[in-house]
């Protein structure tokens, strides 16, 4: 959930994982490992800029995430 928040923090600029390694004090390859489960289910997006790699929330992965937690909840 931590990394998760800083992403959607972090806003349309988004977050190298060497930096969110730094913010939540993880070792890289953990990172990478619970990134993976995020953008397996859509909630994050990844863009390639050159070497590097920037992690994004994906605000329609968020919203449909969202909407389903709330139908849960309501009891539909």
């Amino acid at each position: 959930m931590k990394l998760f928040r800083r992403l959607v923090a972090a806003g349309p600029s988004g977050v190298k994982p060497g930096e969110l390694a730094t913010q939540l004090d993880l070792q890289h390859n953990l990172v990478s490992y619970h990134l993976q489960p995020l953008l397996a289910a859509g909630l994050v997006t990844s863009e390639r800029q050159g070497r590097e790699v920037i992690y994004r929330a994906n605000p329609i992965g968020v919203n449909r995430l969202a909407a389903a937690l709330l139908d849960v909840s309501s009891g539909h």
